[in-house]
């Protein structure tokens, strides 16, 4: 075959300059955080190498109603009232409800958290990170995560309120990004400051967030137990700044304070962290991050997801997991291209796929012509099995 001098690889490599590329000076901007630790030392992180030391410093703060510089300001309040919850999330960033979880659905989601935490260390899979043990993909660790991932009533009292919300900020059709407990352990060292929409970086989406935050608090948070540290109107910040924007000074860090069974709803721009933990006794919240239905998951549900959970799922709870393909997301083979991303869309349920796959019966469609084996060519395919379903389902409506 003839080479094509200008589709080798050196003639690309020196045509390839960085002052050359599309886009360079904005993906390389490093953008907002440069500036933000340039303009803002306090925030920059410790070095997990040295003891954790104290001084002027973002983790080195205190609950809002003591803290010298935000205790004149009216930052959000536990409250039930739809109305505020909406003003406080758009002003502040985040928002808390009040009783969210009711004592009994408390007691349930703490004692779930405790045992899993202990059952990981004892089996030797405890996952642990510089601010303490992390338990990933509760999904598979107790039926009421599942119910939690559907805001279901029955394990989280104020999941219809969430569920509105999480419709007017991300749009319907959000799914579930990753449910995980965050711990923070005494001794632990705070988690940098950060955006969780920070992949995204440097674009910031200015209009409304790409990526919405339901915390389950199932204990008391303070300054003392590492309740999580935020900046109230951050989000605010990063808008005005705008994508590849530079950051100024920053007012300071406040320690979240909260009773067990509030929610707090926080918008994906804002920053945050963990806080650091200076008590005796573990401290466990437990976040669902959601986001627009075409975004990758943090949590590759399709595969780690247990498969019984995904055998006896609701057609909401695979909705909420990524397993409800979208014209442009989530589809196997093809299948899923004409779907609609709705709940129940029997054109975009990936659930056959995935029994079929863990029943060691997945058949792929390979390599086929019209001189394939009659073996080749009358093979039960899981597209075609899933395509004929799904007609004769529609079909019956």
């Amino acid at each position: 075959m003839k080479t094509i001098p200008e589709f080798s690889a050196e003639h690309i490599a020196e045509n390839s300059n960085p002052e050359d590329s599309i886009f360079h000076d904005f993906l390389n901007s490093k953008e907002p955080y440069e500036s933000m630790f340039k303009n803002n030392p306090w925030m920059i992180p410790p070095n997990q190498k040295r003891p954790l030391e104290w001084g002027e410093n973002y983790w080195n703060t205190t609950v809002a109603r003591k803290h010298p510089y935000w205790k004149e300001y009216d930052l959000p309040k536990p409250t039930k009232n739809i109305h505020t919850l909406r003003e406080n999330l758009k002003e502040w960033g985040y928002c808390l409800i009040e009783e969210a979880l009711s004592k009994e659905q408390t007691k349930a989601f703490m004692s779930r958290i405790l045992d899993q935490a202990e059952g990981e260390k004892l089996a030797g899979v405890k996952a642990m990170s510089p601010t303490g043990q992390y338990i990933h993909t509760l999904i598979n660790k107790g039926e009421i995560f599942g119910k939690c991932i559907e805001q279901h009533p029955d394990a989280v009292q104020a999941g219809p309120l969430i569920e509105q919300l999480l419709n007017e900020t991300l749009g319907s059709g959000w799914i579930c990004h990753s449910f995980l407990s965050n711990g923070a352990d005494p001794g632990g060292y705070p988690q940098g400051m950060h955006m969780d929409q920070g992949p995204l970086v440097p674009w910031i989406t200015e209009e409304a967030p790409a990526l919405v935050n339901t915390m389950y608090i199932p204990q008391d948070v303070n300054e003392e137990n590492g309740g999580t540290l935020i900046i109230p109107k951050s989000h605010k910040i990063m808008i005005e700044a705008g994508s590849a924007g530079k950051i100024g000074k920053l007012p300071p860090t406040v320690n979240l304070e909260a009773k067990a069974g509030t929610i707090m709803i926080f918008d994906g721009r804002i920053l945050h962290g963990t806080g650091v933990n200076k008590t005796n006794e573990r401290r466990f919240v437990a976040t669902m991050s959601n986001v627009k239905s075409w975004m990758r998951t943090q949590e590759n549900w399709s595969l780690s997801v247990a498969p019984e959970i995904i055998k006896n799922a609701s057609p909401k709870l695979l909705h909420r997991m990524g397993l409800q393909a979208i014209v442009y997301g989530a589809t196997m083979e093809g299948f899923g291209m004409g779907a609609r991303g709705k709940v129940g869309d029997v054109w975009g349920n990936m659930q056959p796929f995935r029994i079929a796959y863990d029943e060691g019966e997945y058949e792929r469609v390979r390599e086929l012509s019209p001189r394939s084996s009659k073996e080749e060519l009358s093979k039960n395919y899981t597209v075609g099995q899933a395509s004929k379903n799904a007609y004769n389902l529609t079909k019956k409506k």
